[in-house]
C-alpha cells in the first residue's frame, strides 16, 4: 500500500506541470514586444528659462525692469549695473538663485529655485546672468 501511494504521488506531481514542454509544442507565452525608446529629455536652455522665469522681475535685458519687478520693494537687481558686480561672484549668484535672496541677507521676495532646477541648471543660469555684466 505504501508503495502505491508513493507512485501515485509521483504521478500527480508529474501531471502538475513539473516537466519541460516538448520542443515542438506551441508556446503559450506571448512574445516580448520591443520597448520603444523613451524620448530624450530636452536640453536645458538657460536663456529660455531666464526669459520665462526671471525676466518677469529682472527684465528681458537683466536691468531689473520686468513688469512684476516694478511693484517690488526693494526693486530687483540690475545685472547690467557695474556696482552690482563689484560685490557678487558666481557662488553668490548661485546661492541666490538656488536658495533665494534671504539666504544672502537680501530681499525675501527673490524666491529660491533649488527645488525646481538642478545644480547644473543653476550654474547655467549663473553663466547666463553673467552675460548681462557690462564690459
Amino acid at each position: 500500500m505504501k508503495r502505491l501511494s508513493v507512485f501515485a504521488l509521483a504521478g500527480m506531481l508529474a501531471a502538475c506541470g513539473g516537466s519541460e514542454p516538448a520542443a515542438d509544442a506551441p508556446s503559450t507565452t506571448p512574445a516580448a514586444e520591443p520597448m520603444a525608446a523613451a524620448p530624450a529629455p530636452a536640453a536645458f536652455d538657460a536663456a529660455a528659462t531666464f526669459n520665462t522665469v526671471c525676466s518677469t522681475c529682472h527684465g528681458s535685458t537683466g536691468m531689473g525692469d520686468g513688469p512684476a519687478g516694478m511693484a517690488l520693494d526693494p526693486r530687483p537687481a540690475s545685472f547690467a549695473d557695474v556696482a552690482f558686480w563689484e560685490t557678487r561672484d558666481d557662488e553668490h549668484i548661485f546661492k541666490v538663485i538656488k536658495e533665494g535672496g534671504a539666504a544672502v541677507g537680501r530681499s525675501p521676495l527673490m524666491v529660491g529655485w533649488g527645488a525646481m532646477y538642478s545644480d547644473d541648471q543653476i550654474h547655467e543660469l549663473v553663466e547666463h546672468v553673467k552675460g548681462f555684466k557690462p564690459e
